[in-house]
């Protein structure tokens, strides 16, 4: 029977330890995708440029 709980156990704090740390690196990768979003976005700010348009 004590095999049983230790077993349990372990997987109940496993599983916490794992979802614990997945959220974390997700987080992590958020803030990623946030920064280069508003590094793009400073950059068309501040770069000007010149659309031509084809006329035939």
């Amino acid at each position: 029977m004590s095999e049983l709980l230790f077993f349990i156990l372990g997987l109940v704090i496993g599983g916490l330890c794992a979802t614990t740390l997945m959220c974390c690196l997700q987080i992590n990768r958020i803030n990623e995708l946030e920064r280069e979003i508003v590094r793009k976005e400073t950059h068309e700010e501040n770069s000007e440029e010149v659309k031509c348009e084809v006329v035939e």
